[in-house]
């Protein structure tokens, strides 16, 4: 054999000639080759170390001695690595729970803290309202504290940097000083960015545009809150989160639902982790692991391979924890209850026109069409709220500017119906959660619900949304209205305990997320929370809470469920 063995920070690389078959047929033991071509470079993960020395050179724990000494600084760094994670996971922390006089940790966020200490790229899969934030600030305070000069990076959603990262940052760890890099103009922006500070907290959108001046600050490690953004292997926010964690030597992430819509979306939150640690470009991976069970070849429909998925399970283990509230925290306890009910007849003949001939007629001649599959579910699912809106009229009015009619009420009454299920006696005194999809929809509730009403969506700029957030909070408004998407991660809403679903999305992650809102550990929501779910008979609705959001995330629970800690 005629071969080089290179190792850096996070990278093992083997180096041999074209006619060096031994090598090439050894290194098919940790190495998937999925290529004709001859290989003659090999970069694994820093954690193989190990396994090649032991392929190529002989080398194990009992001879390690023989090597250099910068090998065998590797070689034992990722023995210790190991042995204390599979310790920490099977039993439980060894440490006090204490961070600060200001923050005492629960014992799976202790958990993580020290999985940390010998982990310096990992993924914490906490459930909602399992303390991802206490948690990712104390494992900062920790390197901030023993190395006053690191800087550190969070990216998170906007909604999260004034409503979850700057409170917590200021009640948790108020000695060390945190900047919000978010402001109104990019100048601003980059000022912020280049403020003298341990901590900077970004929006993501904003991460991916002013990369290059995050680059300038000399960072130690980032944080990415809901890294299930990085779902998405063509997304500019996977890519550059992927490339900019290359950079670093510490690189955490964040997410209770890290792959809603299929264990596919692991893909870039390893790559990030670990970017050797899979060799496979994405449609290799796919190819392994998974199989395309879609008829229509616009779409894909994966689905995990049965015989792969013992290996995909032990490959996302390596890199990953994951904690179930129900698991570490003490709920109040949950009831979904349906408030199932009849369209009104001409509205069922609007619906069933749409569902079998693509069109609807509005008298006057007039028809609105779906010319797409997703296009007719889009409108199916505004007609059973009683309007639809012409697409092509939206189109004409912001290219052409002209005076169309965007939408068209059928009937009011599924807000009717609204209103009587707000004014049962259980509820009519109550705080309530409100989830809606379209804007016609915010409209109509916020003239019905009138001052007592304030609605997320869209179109609401970031001031309003959390002014909204806060008057709900402190009890000065009883509803609060909110789209799935707008409003789906980290906010906490537990001064309400039921939540109306008026209508519904086709987004697994966004209902998970939406559910969340109002349900938390005893001591934050001491009531039993109610959800209410709008569902009109024969229709899409039923379809969607039955098949799509109660049975969509199936798909990940063994997963989920593997990576779970032993003694927590």
């Amino acid at each position: 054999m005629r071969n080089k063995i290179l190792i850096s920070r996070n990278c093992i690389e083997v180096q041999c000639d074209r006619n060096d078959l031994e090598t090439q047929k050894l290194m098919t033991n940790i190495y998937p080759i999925h290529t004709n071509r001859i290989k003659t470079s090999y970069k694994m993960s820093i954690h193989k170390v190990p396994e090649v020395l032991k392929l190529l050179r002989g080398i194990d724990v009992n001879n390690i001695h023989t090597a250099p000494p910068q090998v065998q600084k590797y070689f034992y760094k990722e023995l210790a690595i190991r042995s204390n994670v599979e310790d920490l996971i099977k039993n439980g922390p060894r440490e006090s729970c204490k961070v600060n006089e200001h923050l005492t940790l629960m014992r799976h966020q202790q958990l993580g803290r020290e999985i940390a200490k010998y982990q310096d790229r990992y993924a914490f899969f906490y459930d909602t309202r399992t303390g991802k934030t206490p948690l990712s600030l104390a494992i900062m305070y920790d390197d901030i504290v023993a190395n006053p000069s690191h800087k550190w990076l969070v990216v998170c959603p906007l909604i999260l940097i004034e409503n979850a990262w700057l409170p917590d940052a200021a009640k948790f760890i108020p000695e060390i000083k945190i900047v919000n890099c978010h402001a109104s103009t990019p100048a601003k922006r980059i000022e912020r960015i280049n403020s003298d500070a341990n901590i900077y907290v970004t929006n993501t959108e904003s991460f991916v545009k002013y990369r290059k001046h995050f680059d300038k600050l000399h960072l130690t490690g980032c944080i990415v809150d809901e890294s299930s953004d990085m779902k998405s292997p063509k997304s500019k926010v996977s890519k550059e989160l992927v490339d900019f964690a290359q950079t670093l030597k510490r690189f955490y992430l964040l997410s209770g639902t890290p792959a809603p819509n299929g264990e596919q979306e692991y893909y870039m939150q390893l790559k990030a982790v670990d970017y050797y640690g899979i060799q496979q470009s994405y449609t290799q991976f796919k190819e392994h692991y998974f199989v395309n069970i879609s008829y229509n070849p616009q779409f894909e429909k994966l689905v995990l391979r049965p015989d792969k998925k013992d290996e995909l399970f032990s490959l996302i283990k390596q890199y990953a924890l994951y904690i179930d509230k129900e698991d570490v925290l003490t709920t109040p306890g949950r009831t979904f209850h349906e408030v199932e009910f009849e369209m009104p007849p001409e509205l069922k003949k609007h619906y069933n026109k749409l569902k079998n001939e693509l069109y609807i007629e509005l008298g006057d001649g007039l028809q609105i069409t779906a010319p797409s599959t997703a296009a007719k579910l889009n409108k199916l699912n505004q007609v059973t709220s009683g309007f639809i809106i012409d697409t092509q009229a939206v189109k004409e009015n912001k290219f052409y500017d002209n005076n169309l009619a965007e939408w068209y009420m059928l009937d009011d009454y599924r807000f009717k119906m609204l209103q009587d299920l707000l004014n049962r006696d259980n509820i009519r005194n109550e705080q309530v959660l409100i989830w809606a999809n379209y804007r016609k929809e915010f409209e109509i509730i916020q003239s019905i619900l009138g001052e007592q009403c304030r609605c997320i969506y869209g179109g609401t700029t970031i001031t309003e949304k959390n002014e909204a957030i806060k008057l709900f909070k402190e009890g000065k408004i009883q509803y609060l209205v909110a789209n799935p998407a707008s409003a789906d991660k980290g906010l906490t809403l537990t001064n309400a305990h039921i939540s109306v679903y008026f209508s519904l999305n086709w987004s697994y992650e966004l209902f998970k997320q939406s559910m969340e809102r109002i349900y938390a550990d005893i001591s934050k929501q001491p009531k039993h929370c109610d959800y209410y779910v709008m569902i009109a008979k024969g229709t899409i609705d039923r379809i969607l809470y039955s098949d799509v959001l109660q049975g969509k995330g199936e798909a990940n629970y063994a997963i989920l469920n593997h990576l779970k800690g032993g003694n927590i």
